[in-house]
């Protein structure tokens, strides 16, 4: 079992019973996370058939008898492996696959990484001509800590124990059988079989969902006590929703609920090389919401299935690493109604930022709340930002092009949801804009009470050209229909309105909004790229069927609002504070914007403006 003759190096620059510590505080979002890197190996050494065990015993907790997890084991029928490549396994950062770049594998962290984030001890048996000629050997967290061992020890022969050919409904003549025994309270996710195999089942659903999908992997889960052992099979779980789910509520058990789009290919360059990164988009049937009736659709079980599947899914040689959810909006309820699929090649790995745990593309995720803009010097174009970070060797140089063309995508598809929750038989544009309900109409009857006692300082009269010409762009850019932008125009002309609001895509994402004059009407312009814009000013749009959302997702929506309009004010008060010499301006802008404030929210006699 342990050795005392191994040379320990107290000299090394990673002493191991240091490492191992920390490398079990490192790397998985949980235990599910965990055994998808088992699963992952299974699937490189071209296993059919996985079973994942969770057995149970009775343990005493306090003052009653609880049922707790006891050992975690994985068996499949792949190609197993001999003493060289088993030894390998489990050894971190080694492996067969260090500069694969084909296939799901490669890091050669994977199988001792994951075990020993949730279990103190790890036993392997592979065989390559049936259980009763298999190789064990194993990695035991407490004898690495106490330095009686820091090698693997040399696979030995020892068929597969009874007690696991017993639960197993198969073994093969090829493949293996992982165990994780000394699990670890604090790291296991779950204490219980039920909760750990429904959690890994939905997730390992998701993540190799083309394999399950297309029939070449069955992944069965077994669990519970010994005498009384519950099975299941793991069922797809496609994040766009355009394949059947047998989980799903009727009729989306049988039939897709968001039908496919299109596909966008993008070619990313490396080292010369030219490959090719392919992003799918996919949208909720209309059905979804005919099926919900007056009811808010958001509130159904699929409803509830789509929320728990938002995000754009990367995916990396038909695995997927991530559900990312960087790319919504968070508050938005129109995000769970669509799919983004982004498949890139392992040869992208460095590009995307592949963790080697396999749950993140980090270069990937942080292009999801920059713009070209922000990395810009100077006055430097989009091109030759991108050609600068190429040169400095930085991926997001490279990935820019990729991520604006997603961002575009989900921009258009955002609006074709919005058209789906509309009333039915109130097209869109039927409504006046410049009712009382209007927030711009409020606005510019309060600019004009103002103006009796305040009027704006030499000012001009009447817009110029370039003034009307200008504010015509940029209500083109709002989205204004083309009737609409001529009456506003009209009305500045005739001195009738005085301020109107515009959202456009500024320059960057720091700056929220920016005042424009306009002859003797001023134009107010807000920043899409600013995050205000999404959670405050968008909260809830003019386009919105309003009787269709439901109490909760109102609530939800006024609730980020509100905690946006606090950070807003918690930004300022720190720019203050970070600039104590000028304390006084600030006081001074802060007391003359607080009696404006005070006097457009008051209320006023609508009648007097009439």
């Amino acid at each position: 079992m342990t050795t005392n003759h191994e040379t320990i190096d107290d000299d090394a620059f990673i002493p191991a019973d240091l490492a191992i510590q920390a490398m079990r505080d490192s790397g998985y979002k949980n235990t599910a996370y965990a055994l998808a890197e088992l699963v992952d190996n299974s699937v490189q050494a071209e296993a059919k058939s996985i079973e994942i065990f969770c057995i149970e015993e009775q343990v005493q907790v306090v003052e009653r008898i609880r049922r707790r997890l006891n050992k975690i084991a994985v068996l499949d029928n792949g190609d197993g492996m001999d003493a060289t490549v088993l030894r390998k396994a489990l050894q971190f950062g080694n492996g067969t696959r260090l500069n694969a770049r084909s296939g799901i594998g490669r890091f050669g962290m994977g199988l001792p990484n994951a075990s020993i984030s949730q279990a103190l001890r790890l036993d392997v048996w592979s065989w390559q001509n049936g259980p009763e000629n298999s190789l064990h050997t194993y990695l035991d967290v407490n004898e690495i800590r106490g330095r009686l061992r820091t090698k693997v020890p040399p696979p030995e022969a020892r068929p597969v124990p009874e007690e696991w050919r017993r639960r197993a409904a198969h073994i093969g003549k090829t493949g293996t059988l992982v165990v994780w025994t000394s699990l670890s309270a604090d790291k296991l996710t779950w204490k219980g079989a039920k909760a750990t195999l429904k959690n890994t089942g939905w997730l390992l659903g998701r993540i190799h969902r083309r394999f399950i999908g297309s029939g070449k992997l069955e992944i069965r889960l077994i669990g519970g006590e010994d005498g009384n052992l519950q099975t299941e099979s793991v069922t797809i779980n496609d994040p766009m929703y355009l394949t059947p789910a047998p989980t799903m509520v009727a009729p989306f058990n049988t039939e897709a609920m968001f039908e496919f789009l299109y596909e966008d290919p993008i070619t990313v360059e490396k080292d010369g090389e030219h490959y090719q990164v392919m992003t799918r988009y996919s949208v909720a049937k209309p059905k979804t919401k005919d099926l919900a009736g007056d009811s808010d659709r958001g509130h159904t079980a699929y409803g509830q299935d789509a929320a728990n599947n938002i995000g754009v899914s990367v995916m990396r040689e038909g695995r997927e690493l991530m559900l990312d959810r960087s790319w919504t909006i968070q508050y938005d309820p129109r995000d769970r109604w669509w799919g983004c699929e982004v498949e890139f090649p392992a040869a992208l790995d460095e590009i995307f930022g592949v963790t080697n745990n396999k749950q993140a593309a980090t270069v990937f995720n942080e292009l999801s709340s920059l713009d070209w803009t922000d990395l810009a010097e100077g006055k430097e174009t989009k091109d030759e930002v991108e050609a600068r970070l190429k040169e400095e060797g930085d991926p997001k140089g490279v990935l820019l092009h990729l991520s604006k063309t997603i961002k575009d995508n989900l921009r258009q598809i955002r609006n074709t949801i919005k058209d789906q929750g509309k009333k039915r038989g109130s097209p869109a544009g039927d409504e006046k804009r410049h009712d009382d309900g209007d927030p711009t109409e409020e606005a510019n009857k309060r600019w004009k009470q103002r103006d009796e006692t305040n009027p704006i300082p030499d000012g001009p009269t009447q817009p110029s050209s370039s003034d009307i010409d200008e504010l015509k762009e940029d209500l083109t850019e709002d989205g204004r229909r083309p009737e609409e932008s001529t009456e506003i125009v009209a009305r500045i002309v005739s001195g009738d309105l005085k301020v109107v609001f515009v959202d456009k895509a500024l320059g960057g994402s720091g700056e929220l909004f920016t005042v424009v004059p306009r002859g003797p009407a001023t134009e107010v312009v807000f920043n899409r790229r600013h995050p205000a814009f999404d959670m405050i000013f968008n909260t809830v749009s003019s386009d919105d069927d309003l009787g269709a959302l439901g109490t909760p997702e109102l609530q939800d929506r006024l609730l980020h609002a509100t905690k946006a309009v606090q950070l807003l004010f918690a930004a300022w008060a720190r720019m203050e504070r970070e600039d104590p010499e000028h304390l006084s301006r600030y006081e001074r802008v802060r007391e003359n914007w607080g009696k404006l404030a005070r006097d457009f929210l008051e209320p006023v006699d609508l009648a007097d403006f009439e």
